[in-house]
This record gives structure tokens, C-alpha cells and sequence, in this order.
């Protein structure tokens, strides 16, 4: 086994310099041919390796960035996850990731964690964003970029999704259509994306003068399942419907599944939007009408601006909102004038 040697030994053995041996094993800069190969010879002999973390110390830099999600399940995290770690390879630094679970106290844990490992940002993409959470920011020595919440009050970077205002432009789409009598399928209601879209929706209703009725808007946990049995609980309302409006692809899934099993025809009776727009809405047989935006994005943006900052060594405040586009398929039908039924399926899969 070969004894530990560190860089002064090997400029010893070799009669050179420190910064000559630096400069042959980074291939950072001219030495003379026959003195390379000297140095590459003893190099091999002895197994020399630099010392990373002593670099990294004398340097300052890690090249690390540490990123905090809510969650792992799901298309759109691990889609945001991929279009941060294409930015930070392309910039020669390594990702490390952390699940909260959706925990407060987890969060609060591994930002102390970056700290210890020094990361030289972070990315921080949580469910609902609290004073706590700026609290500790701003007494961090480096950069953190907020992902789907927006911090302008704090001051705090962030990149986010447009969630009120793309949930009442679609909403205002379908009353374009014909339609004056709609349901909400919400998320959590300690999920501030899920709180905004709701929010978008109801002022929809009210700014083309239709009434909200708390009845019709069901808040659940995002999933397929709980989409169905909210959708039922629409059905049990015994409310006349033209539309639902849910406030992701899984929930509206679950409400087509379900108007289905009760014999209910998706668009001809009762048009279905989802607030999303994942690979889910191909997926199905009758295409589903949603919001597309990209969560790839999302990552990539976020890193570009937590680099720019790491760079700069400069803490300052940006924002950035995602763009969005509507997709109207084949959940969604136009409402006839004369007597409040469906034209039909007048939309194409795009």
C-alpha cells in the first residue's frame, strides 16, 4: 500500500516547484516537455493525489449547491430537479438534495446540514414559505433562490409559476365558451400554489359576475384518487354543472374517471379543465384541457440566477415568473346560447 504523499514531496523528488507540479496535474498552464514527464512518472509512482478538501479550503469554493424539495413524487420536482443539475453541470458544479416530506422542522434541519457541508448556495423549492424560513435565509452567508413561492415581501430571490393569474385566465376561457355554472377540485389548503389558483378562479367567477358557491369547491391532496371521490362529492351537491376546474392533472383525471362511472359524458355534459399541464393530460384517451408551463424551466432558471450570484458575491433580489400557455382539448366543450347545452367536442389534441 502506498504511504499518503502530498504535493510538496512530489516537487521535492522531482526538483521542480509546487505551482509546476499544480501546473501538470491540473494541465493548467506551459512546462517543459521533459520536466512533464518527470513529474507525471513520480506522480504515478507514488499514487499522488491532490488533496480536494485542502484546495477547497485554501480556495474557498466547494463547487456544491444544495437544493431543498417538498417532495420527490410526482413529475414536477424530480423535471425541476433535472433542469438545475444541466445548468450546474455545465458550470463544473455537483448537486446535493435533501426531501423535507413537507416538514418544517426537516427544512429547517438541512439548511443547517448545506451549511456544515458548505454549499455555496441553495435552492429551496417548499410548499408554503413562512417568516421562519426567511429568517434563517438572511442570516446565511450565501446565496438562496426560492423555487415556486414568491418572497418579493422578503426580498429573498425567487422563480415561480404564475398560479393566480394563468387559473383565472382559464377559467375566464371556459366562460368564453358558454359556461356560467362551474365547480372547483382545489389541493391542500396549506399549499400556496394550490391557495393561489383557487384564488384565481373564484375572482374569475366574480369579475364575469357569476355567483361562488361554497358548496362546489372541494379542496384535496392532489392525487387521482382524492380527485374521484371529490368529484362524487360534487355529483351528491345535486348542483347543474357545465364545468370543473381542478387545480392539477391528477385531481381532474379523478373527476373525468369519476363523471365517467356515473354515465356522465366528458365534454358533452360537463367540460373538464385541469390547472396543469404534465405528461398525464396525453396520456388519457379523451385529451385533457390544461395550463402548460414548464418545470424544467423552473430549475434551470433558478440556477442560472443562484450562479450568477455566487459569482458576483452578491446577495440581491430578483424574480422571475415562468410563462404559461392554455391548451384547450378534448375535456372541453363550447355551450350552446340558446339552451345552455354542449356543442360538443369542438378541440383538437394538441
Amino acid at each position: 500500500m502506498k504511504k499518503d504523499i502530498n504535493i510538496k514531496e512530489v516537487a521535492r523528488k522531482c526538483g521542480v516547484s509546487i505551482a509546476t507540479v499544480s501546473r501538470v496535474f491540473n494541465n493548467s498552464g506551459p512546462v517543459k516537455e521533459s520536466t512533464r514527464k518527470k513529474i507525471e512518472k513520480i506522480i504515478e509512482e507514488t499514487g499522488y493525489r491532490p488533496n480536494v478538501l485542502a484546495r477547497e479550503l485554501a480556495e474557498k469554493k466547494t463547487h456544491l449547491v444544495g437544493m431543498i424539495v417538498h417532495s420527490m413524487i410526482g413529475e414536477g420536482l424530480p423535471r425541476t430537479i433535472n433542469g438545475v443539475n444541466d445548468v450546474l453541470q455545465q458550470h463544473d458544479f455537483n448537486l446535493l438534495i435533501s426531501c423535507s416530506n413537507g416538514s418544517f422542522e426537516s427544512e429547517m434541519k438541512h439548511f443547517e446540514i448545506f451549511r456544515s457541508k458548505r454549499v455555496e448556495g441553495i435552492l429551496f423549492a417548499t410548499r408554503e414559505f413562512k417568516k421562519e424560513h426567511s429568517k434563517i435565509i438572511k442570516k446565511l452567508p450565501i446565496p438562496v433562490v426560492v423555487l415556486l413561492q414568491k418572497t418579493s415581501q422578503e426580498k429573498i430571490p425567487y422563480v415561480a409559476f404564475d398560479n393566480y393569474r394563468f387559473a383565472k385566465e382559464a377559467t375566464k376561457r371556459l366562460f368564453e365558451l358558454g359556461h356560467s355554472k362551474f365547480a372547483f377540485i382545489g389541493g391542500p389548503v396549506n399549499a400556496t400554489n394550490a391557495i393561489e389558483r383557487q384564488q384565481g378562479f373564484v375572482h374569475a367567477l366574480l369579475e364575469s359576475g357569476l355567483e361562488v358557491e361554497e358548496a362546489l369547491i372541494k379542496n384535496g391532496d392532489y392525487t387521482i384518487e382524492d380527485g374521484y371521490w371529490k368529484m362524487e362529492s360534487l355529483l351528491s351537491e345535486k348542483k347543474e354543472l357545465t364545468a370543473v376546474v381542478a387545480v392539477n392533472d391528477g385531481m381532474a383525471i379523478g373527476a373525468i374517471n369519476c363523471l365517467q362511472d356515473h354515465g356522465v359524458n366528458v365534454p358533452d355534459e360537463i367540460s373538464v379543465l385541469g390547472l396543469d399541464d404534465t405528461v398525464l393530460a396525453k396520456a388519457l384517451r379523451l385529451k385533457l384541457s390544461g395550463v402548460h408551463y414548464s418545470y424544467t424551466d423552473l430549475g434551470k432558471v433558478g440556477a442560472e440566477i443562484l450562479l450568477k450570484q455566487i459569482e458576483s458575491n452578491e446577495l440581491k433580489f430578483e424574480k422571475h415568473l415562468i410563462p404559461y400557455t392554455i391548451h384547450l382539448r378534448e375535456s372541453v366543450a363550447r355551450v350552446k346560447p340558446s339552451d345552455g347545452r354542449m356543442i360538443g367536442n369542438i378541440f383538437s389534441p394538441q
